[in-house]
């Protein structure tokens, strides 16, 4: 394989300025937007799952997947000790290493692709990832009206369109960004 085409499997590189530029708006916007998104209603929307699938996309080395998620628990905890009620802090937040993790492989799978290709990894992969997460809550978080799979089911199915609209509203911002800044040239190309 030639290097031209081992960087483009790859997307940006680190030893190329860019990459960390990337990096570092991903994880300014994943920390500004997660911050509040425990129902506080002041600020933007959580980006997380966005950021999460850009990343995977644009810069694809699987060794920043380990910071982001870093990041979001950093932020969670931040959240929580600020006061932010939340009962995610159980064995249930474990399952959105997978969660996320299927953002990111959607990324790079829909990098090797074109925008019709971006569309549906962001569409699967947040029926993905919602449904990872929410099957850990399920399991870790009791809640007495979800005591059945099929109650539970029913319980979480009007927030999925909120979430996916969301992912759909900060990926769209992102790739007009990459177009904006002509970065799908030099990212994937």
């Amino acid at each position: 394989m030639n290097d031209k085409m081992m960087q483009m499997g790859r997307g940006l590189v680190p030893a190329d300025r860019r990459f960390w530029v990337v990096a570092a708006v991903l994880a300014l916007i994943m920390a500004v937007t997660r911050l509040g998104h425990f129902g506080e209603y002041g600020g933007p929307v959580d980006a997380s799952w966005a950021v999460f699938f850009l990343a995977g996309l644009w810069l694809r080395d699987l060794r920043l997947f380990l910071g982001f998620f870093a990041l979001a628990w950093i932020t969670d905890l931040a959240a929580f000790a600020l006061g932010t009620p939340t009962n995610c802090y159980s064995p249930a937040y474990f399952f959105l290493i997978p969660a996320y993790g299927a953002l990111w492989v959607a990324g790079r799978w829909a990098a090797e692709g074109g925008y019709g290709r971006v569309a549906l990894g962001v569409a699967g992969s947040a029926a993905v990832t919602f449904g990872i997460a929410n099957i850990g809550m399920y399991f870790f978080v009791a809640s007495p009206e979800a005591a059945t799979p099929a109650a539970f089911a029913a319980a979480i199915a009007g927030y999925f369109p909120g979430y996916l609209l969301t992912m759909i509203m900060y990926s769209a911002f992102g790739l007009l960004a990459e177009a904006g800044f002509g970065l799908r040239r030099r990212v994937i190309a």
